[in-house]
This record gives structure tokens, sequence and C-alpha cells, in this order.
């Protein structure tokens, strides 16, 4: 029965197990299809062939060879940087700016915050979620609570197997329930059933929990368990179910076709939010001393799902079971480069081994002969014996290879991967290169901005939560940051300035650096340059500037002060030779004398001058 064909509707805003029973199994049946689809994608992405065996079955030829090319997984690998760059490069995680007021600084505070969301392994889960939006059209985080962290909370990883929602869903935030399946071991189980002698509120049904590790079902089923011996199994597959009670987001653990209830009983969710209650008067402490007041914060329970969807592309069609990752997109050309590429090394194999017939045209000449001989080097034949070999692949289908190969890259965000390729090549224009690294540039950044969205989901919610337990007293922070947590705050991720902004001002400069470098402003101008480029090294090379800076700058003193002195004797000689008419002749006596004299007064005219000066 379709969801639009069922017509019961007690299962609305309840959590009895048996009303929910129905919505239930079709989490789990797509649960079970999305294993399938994630095994069969995983297998397209890494083309894992065992030649040897493939020959015993016959499928493959003694000597036929088959090369798998990696298409799927190349190109994910080629746009990861530009993602890890987005957020491994910035030395802050978030950019804030105060709603009220812009001239407020929040430095502080953003430093603050990056203590407590790039917490010990944040980089993980974030990596290989950009990697699941690749491979797949769109990823899952989940938000959830872990006081081990400086902030008490944390984000999870959700593999496409282990994440269900209705076929049709476009948004995760309007779907009446979402399901993510948990891999526990038995003694996991049977810890999360508590004390017997001293049960809580927050144990595991004992009862369930040992029908599902007593009884052989799918709950002990791997993602690929025909290659799975029962010895190597010792997961059992449970399902957290999300969904909403009267608005309120409520959490409830099951093991859907092997329990017959629930595993714990669905309660509101609760990932560490706080929220001012009502104001309580705190008691006297002295007879006649006045009453004070103090804030009651109290828990806050989720009112939207804890997962932040990440997408790998944009389109028209918003349902989220429609996109595409570079899985779907890149199969065939993967196959088809695959097949190619085998077809012509079997080839180039066969031609080039020694074929050999018997020279005669006597169609009776065959019979009691010795066939399937094998040619020694030399060795006497006593018989006519005309050789051969088979035709070398055609030179032609490289370049078919090629084709296929290029026009991949041409559907990715490297559109400009065979114009790199070719930068070797004499007849590549600078214009060509030029123009390839600005697609680049265009294109990553667009896929990096969509990144930045839901990036920008997920440390809005997460610094909610922090803030709420900082101003509720449960984390404790300076003083003066308790000012700035209270006030109200535009959360963006600092990639958004520190990468992309930062990008685009590098290739200016770049592009601005021939017609900087011979003036004055050049050496600035490199030190700045240098700074944004090399971040983690930038000190030793601005050092190495500077040095050669001040070195040339002592030369230039020196030189100077040697032209100084230079100039002053020369000045002191002529004075002195002024005064020596008679060391002239009567030429000179007639034309260089006045014109010594002359100097001379000015050379007397500017000391004078300079000792009043120094005087001064």
């Amino acid at each position: 029965m379709s969801p639009l064909s069922n017509s019961n509707s007690d299962y609305i805003n309840t959590v009895d197990y048996k009303k929910l029973e129905h919505k239930l199994n079709q989490i789990n049946t797509i649960l079970e299809d999305a294993v399938s689809k994630t095994v069969a994608s995983r297998r397209l992405r890494y083309v894992d062939i065992d030649i040897e065996v493939e020959r015993e079955a016959g499928r493959i030829q003694p000597d036929e060879m088959y090369i798998p090319v990696h298409t799927i997984d190349t190109n994910i690998r080629r746009e990861q940087p530009a993602y890890i760059q987005y957020i491994a490069q910035s030395p802050r995680a978030v950019i804030l700016e105060d709603v009220d007021d812009d001239a407020v600084e929040l430095s502080a505070l953003e430093k603050d915050l990056t203590k407590k969301l790039r917490y010990d392994g944040w980089q993980k889960p974030l990596f290989a979620t950009i990697d699941g939006f690749q491979a797949n059209g769109f990823s899952i985080l989940e938000v959830v609570q872990d006081l081990s962290t400086p902030g008490e909370v944390a984000y999870e990883q959700v593999q496409s197997s282990d994440f269900a929602f209705i076929s049709d869903t476009r948004d995760l935030q309007a779907a009446e329930m979402l399901g993510r399946t948990y891999h526990y071991t038995k003694t996991k189980l049977l810890s999360l059933c508590g004390d017997k002698l001293n049960p809580k509120d927050s144990d595991w049904d004992r009862a369930q929990v040992e029908r599902v590790t007593n009884t052989e079902s799918k709950a002990n089923a791997g993602e690929s368990d025909m290659f799975v011996a029962d010895k190597d199994k010792s997961l059992y597959r449970i399902q957290k179910i999300v969904f909403r009670v009267k608005g309120t987001v409520y959490v409830g653990w099951a093991c859907i076709g092997v329990g017959d209830d629930w595993l714990r009983q669905p309660r509101p969710l609760f990932i560490g939010r706080r929220k001012q209650g009502a104001v309580q008067q705190a008691p006297m402490m002295q007879q006649g001393q006045a009453m004070q007041q103090q804030a009651n914060w109290v828990e806050e329970f989720e009112t939207s799902y804890p997962f932040i969807l990440f997408q790998y592309l944009v389109s028209e069609n918003d349902t989220i079971n429609h996109l595409k990752g570079r899985v779907y997109m890149d199969q065939d050309a993967q196959e088809g480069v695959s097949s190619l590429l085998s077809s012509t090394v079997t080839q180039a194999r066969r031609a080039a081994g020694m074929y050999a017939s018997k020279d005669t045209d006597d169609p009776n000449d065959d019979v009691l002969m010795q066939k399937n001989v094998f040619f020694r080097p030399n060795a006497l034949i006593n018989k006519k014996v005309t050789f051969g070999h088979l035709d070398a692949p055609e030179p032609g289908i490289f370049s078919a290879i090629q084709m296929l190969q290029a026009g991949n890259q041409s559907e990715t965000s490297q559109v400009n991967f065979a114009e790199n390729n070719n930068q070797r090549d004499s007849r590549k224009t600078a214009s060509a290169v030029k123009e390839s690294r600005a697609q680049r540039q265009e294109l990553t950044s667009t896929q990096v901005v969509l990144f930045s969205l839901a990036l920008t989901e997920l440390y809005q919610k997460m610094v909610g939560v922090i803030k709420s337990r900082v101003l509720a007293g449960l984390i404790k922070v300076r003083p003066e940051l308790i000012v700035l947590y209270q006030r109200r705050l535009v959360i963006k991720p600092s990639g958004d300035t520190d990468v992309i902004e930062k990008q685009q001002l590098i290739q200016q400069m770049t592009s601005a650096w021939p017609i900087v470098q011979n003036t004055a402003a050049g050496p600035i101008f490199m030190i700045d340059l240098i700074e944004m480029m090399f971040p983690a090294r930038a000190s030793k090379y601005v050092q190495a500037i500077q040095q050669a800076q001040q070195q040339a700058a002592s030369q230039q003193a020196q030189q100077g002060e040697q032209m100084k002195q230079f100039a002053m004797q020369l000045g002191q000689q002529i004075v002195e030779l002024s005064k020596h008419p008679e060391f002239f002749s009567n030429v000179g006596q007639l034309h260089a004398v006045p014109i010594i004299e002359a100097k001379a007064k000015q050379i007397q005219q500017m000391a004078a001058s300079m000792q009043q000066g120094g005087k001064q």
C-alpha cells in the first residue's frame, strides 16, 4: 500500500509502535534498497576485478586482458582539493557579523568559536561528506551532542547506505519520518540495556535486544552479505527513527523486521540546546537581605531534524533522490574507455605472437598430424611451414580513447583539463591557457559556494547550541566573551572570505605584478602576495626579502658616506688649490684660476651653511 493510498492517519502525532509500524516498514525497505545501490555504486567506482578468477570462470580468455580505468574515482579526487582548501586553509572556522551594530569587533568570539567547532577529528566527517556527495549527488551530516568536545556538540557523517527517506522527498525538514542505521556489536547492545539491579529511564528494552541478538535475521547482514562468512559477522543493524509529535522531533530506536516494539521508547530530541525558563528567586543569605533573581535555563527540545543535506549540484529538479554525482555521470565513459583500452592491449598482445600453419593444399594432409606444436629457437622444422601474425591495433583507437576521456573531462568542473595537459605544446597560445585557468576558477568557485550554503546551515545549528550552553553557564568562557555571546549574530563559513575572495585577489595581484614590480611599491606588493599565497611559509620568504632590502640599504648608505667623504676631500683640495695661483701657468692663471676660485667660494659658503645648520 503506497503512502498516498493509506487512509489511516493514526500514525500522526503518536509514539505507539503498532500505529507506526507501516511507516517503519517503509523506512526499512528504503534502507535495504539504499544498501544495494551503495554497493553497486562502490563497485562501479573502484572496479575491483580479479583477472585470474575471471579467466578460470571462462569470462575472460587466457590471452585476454582487462584493464579497469578508474575515471569515476579520478574525477572525484581531482575536484576534492577545492573543497578541502575551503574548510582547512582558513585559520578560523566562521565569520561573525553583529545584526544590530556592524562596528562591534567580534574577532575574539570568532577565535573562541573556532576552538569549539574544530575539535579533535573534525576534518574526517567533513572529508567523508565531501567524498559522498561527489560520488552519489548528496550526502548527510548529523549534528549530535558530544560532551567530550570543547563546544559539547559535534557532527557525524551518515553513509548513503545508512540513511532513509521517502523517495519523493524534496525537503528533509518536511519529511514525516527519517531513518538512520547504526551498526552495533552484541556487547554494545547489551551494555545499552543498563544494570538490571539499577535500571534507568534511558535503558534499552532488554527483551527486545535479546530478541535481536539471539535471532538469525537480517539484523546481522552486512552490505556485501554474499561474500561474508558467518564467522566474520559481528555487527547488528539498528535503526534510529526520527519523526515529529506535535511539532517536536522525537527519536526512537528499533530493529525493524526483527523486534516487535521499540528498543528504546521515543523521546524528544535533545542535542544540548538550552533556553531561559521562568525566573527564580535565590534564597536570602542573611535576614533582611534583598531577594536575588536567577535565570533558570532548561532543556530545549529540537523542532527541526538534526540532518544537514550537502548537494553536489543544483538543478530545476529539487527531488533529493534525483540528485546525481560522479558515479552516475562517469560510469558510461569509464566502461567505454576500459573496454577500448582492454581490447587494444589484448589485440596488441595477440599481434605480437607467432602463428604458423603447414604449407600444403591437400585437404587430407592433416590426418594423424601433430597439432598445437610450440616452436623452439634453433630447432629444425622438417616440413614447409607458413608463418603469419594478426593485425596490430589501429593508431586511431588511441585517439578514440583520448576523445572519450576529454569529453568526460568537459562534463566535470575541470573543463580545462585537456587544455592544461597541453600547456607544453608550443602551438598552444597564452590566451588559451589563461582562458582555461579562468574557467577552472569560475566553476570551482561555483561548486564551493554551493558547498558553503550547507556548511552555513551546519555552523548555524552548532553555534546556536554552543551559544545557549555558554549563556546557561554550562561552558565556561572569559567574562568579556559572554557579552559577545549575548549579541545577535550572522554566521558564515570563513571560506567565503578567506578562500574564495582571497583566491580572486591573488589572481588579480598576480596579473598586476609585471606593472608593479619595477615601482617603489614592488617589494611591499610582493610581501603581501607571498603572505596570501603561502601563509605557512611566508615568514621565511618575507624575512629573506627584508634582509635583502636592509643589505641594499646598508650598501647604499656606505656608498653614500664614501661619496660624501670623497666630495669633502675634493672640496678641500679645490679650496687649497685656489689659494696658490702660482701653481698654474700663465694660460692656467688666465682661464682655470677664475673658475677654481669661484668653485672654492661656493664650497666655503656650503660648508659655512652646513655648520650653521648643525649648530641650530
